[in-house]
């Protein structure tokens, strides 16, 4: 079916760095010339000769409480801040539009700034209420979501300096679905310790402001955030709003090259370009202006010009600037700040010049722009921006709606071709599935143990906490010193992967370039290459990766803090690059030679159902033919996981057992380790090459409940949560009554089981009484970014089988008006529904059908 793809406007745009603290000032700090890269007032302490473009001019909240605010990061801040103030341009008031508005936040490094006392030995900084509200990387979305009342699904994109143009692409795709006519985006990044040093250890740094293209290389690192209101164009004419801009297409690659390099020849670079022209219909002659990535690094310059020499014939005709030299590097914020500057200067015929310009450095032979405005009438212009691990990202956009063809894609069907997994049950997923089917669960847990050294340091911590009032008053609300201690010394375990070789299983497999988590990851994805009958040869661009991440590479993260002091001159520049979110899709693009689409998100649990939403319109909108979509997750520290023990629903247990998911006497949840992928390809493409087809993918749901700070707020989850499976039967046409199962992911503490359970009810009605219920989580223990994504292919066992496994250990259930499967039952399923959440308020719901 020939779909016309929508046009996607902005209607709506925030803007905060060194130079302004909103869109009008930014406008005129751009006019003005304004380089806001100066020598560090926060770095110079540490580093010699160190500039940076920071935000240091006082800041105002709008309606957020100084409580609130004294609870939140400047990532979560400044994304509220840009968010309200985009929302407010584009006159989209709460309620109804905001319902349906998703939200998709893009930055580099979350979660970061509430530890940071723990990491610079400032213990009387520390709060526990900013640990607890803003201490995880997912926790940016559920805050601004709650905070401006968007309940249309979000995601956090975490693909480092490509953040936020993925973001972009990422709102711009899900228009396409017509579940939301508008989408906030938001690039935001402050600028912490851990990632100065990084880039300062690598020698990237110029030790004055930085010139890409001339003069000496270096980068100057920036931090600060912008927003764009991307809305549906018919819908943003429906209501009258004012339009500032098209997004005209958009485009990923990834090099499979290197962790921090470049591909010298540009070829990623080349074939990004490439793909979104052809996403828009146009070609280079169409292009009348770039906005380059222009780090200013020697490696960036030299190879971001050779590949515009290669896509554009006419390049030496095209004017290339970079807007770094006004603000800096904003790693993962840096695509939506420079496009912003493309939408405020580009409508006065005004080209942004490259400040700084000196002498062209060699192979650096365009016209940059050099240091004054050209003046040019500009229709569609392109916006490029590359990251570490060799991803790639293309906006095409233009200053007016309807500069370019009206662009078409033959819609397709998604089928789930290959499957693959590591879990404490198994090696492979063929094994896991097969001790499912034997009724073999786990006797027992790997022993966590909190060895001297770690409880000595967990002491000390907690001691050097007790002139902090706040903590002081929490630990004595929930434990008295007996407890702390007994908690401390309870024998526990966790779900833990044992006993695996990978070097038997895995072709090309570095041992010193694999951390715990990578492994993992591809050893699910070459199972899922393999169950698919899939190998990469030349065609590598024809396969994308789409990664979900919940905690991320945090062995490799702890390496990398330790080593910040006493000397942050001194971090193992080793470490760096595999500390961020993506370096696990990095690892895997290069050793698998996958170079299409590439994005890490980072939304918490189950943000492999969200990789999985997104594989899934890439696929539907025929911009990748096959995509790898799933999660990864090791196991944290034990220091980590007994410090979220003092705090959460966390179970510190020996008895898997105690795992009991829709419990009346529900003990919280185990934590697991592993990973779970799937390879899902276009239907007709998948039985045109005899491909196995294990379900196919025919509707999904995303919704989110804007509670964040109302935690026990049940109504809101049920009614998110049924939103979410309504939006996926609608997609799929199918009646509630036609669902032969479902299955949930709860991690069995009564709040998530009840907002699954109250969502069944509301949507099912009668029918709730004797459809099957299942939920397979304490089988693996919550291995949090992939739970989903382990049940999907538990639920494809079942499509296969006809038989129904029962849900493990749990005995008394907490509601006796849902149809939960207790023992073995043999029933034909054919259509089932998988249930997910985040613990920031994210649900998903996913609808498969069986092929058979």
């Amino acid at each position: 079916m020939t779909v016309t793809r929508k046009r996607v406007v902005i209607t709506g745009m925030g803007h905060l760095s060194s130079i302004a603290n909103n869109v009008a000032d930014f406008k005129q700090a751009l006019l003005d010339k304004t380089c806001g890269i100066k020598p560090s007032k926060k770095y110079l302490e540490w580093f010699e000769d160190a500039n940076a473009s920071e935000v240091l001019q006082p800041l105002s909240w709008p309606e957020l409480s100084a409580e609130t605010v004294a609870a939140l990061d400047n990532a979560a801040l400044w994304a509220y801040k840009v968010g309200y103030e985009a929302l407010s341009q584009g006159q989209l008031p709460r309620g109804e539009l905001r319902d349906k508005t998703g939200l998709i936040i893009g930055v580099s490094s979350a979660g970061t700034e509430a530890f940071m006392p723990l990491i610079e030995h400032q213990m009387e900084r520390f709060s526990l209420k900013k640990v607890m509200v803003s201490g995880s990387f997912s926790s940016c979305c559920a805050i601004v979501s709650s905070l401006l009342g968007l309940k249309g699904g979000f995601e956090l994109v975490a693909t480092a300096c490509t953040a936020s143009t993925n973001a972009m692409g990422i709102g711009y795709d899900l228009i396409q679905n017509g579940k939301n006519p508008t989408v906030l985006v938001v690039g935001t990044e402050p600028i912490y310790l851990p990632t100065f040093a990084g880039f300062y250890a690598l020698h990237a740094m110029k030790r004055t402001p930085s010139s890409p293209f001339s003069g000496t290389p270096g980068m100057s690192i920036g931090e600060g955030a912008g927003a764009l209101l991307l809305e549906e164009y018919e819908h943003a004419l429906a209501r009258g709003a004012t339009i500032y801009g098209e997004m005209v297409s958009y485009a990923t690659s990834c090099d499979a090259y290197h962790e921090t390099a470049p591909d010298p020849r540009g070829d990623g670079a080349v074939q990004v370009m490439r793909h979104a022209m052809q996403n828009a219909e146009i070609g280079p002659t169409d292009i009348d202006y770039i906005n380059a990535h222009g780090t200013g690094t020697e490696a960036n310059d030299r190879c971001e010009t050779l590949a515009m020499k290669k896509v554009f014939p006419n390049i030496i005709d095209i004017p290339v600037s970079s807007t770094k030299a006004y603000v800096g590097h904003n790693i993962g914020s840096a695509g939506i700040i420079e496009l912003l500057a493309c939408f405020l200067t580009l409508p006065e015929n005004k080209i942004l010049p490259t400040l700084n310009f000196t002498t062209p450095r060699p192979n650096c032979d365009l016209n940059y722009v050099p240091n004054e405005f050209q003046h040019a009438e500009v229709k569609m212009f392109m916006k490029n921006n590359y990251a570490f691990g060799g991803n790639n990202c293309c906006v095409i956009a233009s200053v007016k709606p309807e500069q370019s063809p009206a662009s078409q894609y033959q819609a397709k069907r998604v089928a789930i071709t290959g499957m693959g997994a590591v879990s404490s049950v198994g090696h492979t997923l063929h094994n896991i599935l097969e001790k499912m089917w034997a009724q073999q669960p786990l006797s027992q847990l790997h022993p966590l143990l909190l060895d001297a050294s770690t409880s000595q340091d967990f002491g000390e911590i907690l001691n050097s906490m007790k002139s902090n009032h706040e903590v002081v008053d929490y630990m004595q609300h929930h434990f008295s010193a007996s407890d702390m201690a007994s908690k401390l010394d309870q024998p526990s375990g966790v779900h833990q992967v044992l006993d695996l070789d990978a070097r038997k299983t895995l072709r090309r497999f570095d041992p010193r370039k694999a951390n715990t988590i990578s492994t993992f990851a591809l050893l699910a994805i070459t199972q899922a290459m393999a169950d698919a009958g899939r190998k990469v040869k030349r065609d590598g661009q024809t396969l994308g990766m789409i990664l979900g991440m919940s905690k991320g590479p945090q062995s490799t993260v702890v390496r990398y803090l330790e080593s910040l002091f006493p000397d942050p001159t001194k971090v193992r520049t080793s470490e760096f690059p595999g500390s961020l979110m993506n370096a696990i899709s990095t690892f895997c693009s290069i050793s698998e030679g996958i170079k299409g689409y590439n994005t890490s998100l980072a939304t918490g649990i189950n943000a492999g159902l969200g990789a999985l939403t997104y594989g899934y319109e890439l696929i539907r909108q025929s911009l990748q033919p096959q995509v790898i979509v799933g999660g990864a997750d090791e196991n944290m520290s034990t220091f980590v996981i007994y410090l979220l023990a003092l705090n959460s629903d966390l179970q510190l247990t020996l008895d898997p057992a105690d795992f009991k998911v829709y419990s009346q006497h529900a003990k919280g949840y185990v934590p697991g380790e592993g990973a779970g992928m799937l390879l899902i390809e276009d239907l007709q493409h998948a039985q045109d090459r005899g491909a196995h087809i294990h379900a196919e993918i025919i509707g999904y749901g995303k919704s989110s409940d804007g509670s964040f700070f109302e935690q026990d707020n049940i109504t809101a989850k049920v009614a998110s949560m049924a939103s979410a499976i309504r939006q996926a039967l609608q997609e799929a046409d199918i009646k509630p009554q036609q669902v032969d199962l479902i299955c949930g992911t709860s991690d069995g503490t009564p709040i998530r089981d009840a907002a699954e359970i109250g969502a069944v009810r509301e949507v099912f009605a009668e029918s709730r009484y004797h459809l099957p219920f299942v939920n397979y989580n304490a089988w693996f223990g919550l291995v949090e970014s992939c739970i989903g994504i382990l049940n999907i292919a538990v639920v494809t066992e079942i499509m296969k089988r006809g038989e129904i496994l029962p849900i493990p250990y749990t005995e008394q259930f907490c509601a006796d008006d849902i149809a939960f499967v207790t023992q073995p039952l043999n029933k034909t399923v054919r259509i089932a529904l998988v249930l997910g959440a985040t613990e920031g308020g994210n649900h998903y719901a996913v609808l498969l059908r069986s092929m058979a």
